[in-house]
């Protein structure tokens, strides 16, 4: 006999491991300030659990937004956010800092029609840890969609 799926037989427990919260942030206003080293500014369409995933629009690096998670947890972000530039030499790029230590790069080519930085990244945190998603590259941007074509989710589960 077959094992079936369903929530009597699943590890999938409710309030507890496992459980997801998630969050949808945008850039904070469209053509909004940005340089390398920065924190992306940040603020929130939606968060399904504030005291799980805290976030301070200006407390991260350099005035940027900062998440910080005060039990260990699994994240997994996606990013999706339009840009648009005067060269199409180049590349633009961001990284995902944990607790200030560089976890990822992510770029994408610099372009002079709008275009779409899209990328995810999974990993863990441990208690009062914090992720910061900072500019790593921004010579040459010359506008920022604030709008529905900027997208920072964030899935979240305790470990």
């Amino acid at each position: 006999m077959s094992l079936e799926k369903n929530l009597r037989n699943s590890s999938l427990r409710i309030r507890g491991y496992n459980y997801i919260e998630s969050a949808d942030y945008r850039f904070y206003t469209n053509n909004g300030t940005r340089s390398d080293g920065m924190a992306v500014r940040l603020v929130a369409r939606y968060n399904t659990n504030s005291s799980l995933i805290s976030h301070s629009e200006t407390g991260g690096r350099s005035g940027g937004s900062r998440f910080t998670f005060p039990t260990a947890v699994y994240i997994f972000i996606s990013v999706s956010q339009d840009l648009i530039g005067d060269t199409d030499t180049g590349y633009w790029s961001m990284r995902l800092e944990r607790n200030g230590t560089n976890e990822g790069f992510h770029l994408m080519r610099k372009t002079s029609q709008w275009d779409n930085m899209a990328w995810s990244q999974g990993i863990s945190v441990g208690a009062n840890g914090y992720i910061d998603i900072v500019w790593n590259g921004t010579g040459n941007i010359t506008a920022v969609d604030a709008n529905s074509w900027s997208h920072y989710n964030i899935l979240v589960w305790q470990q």
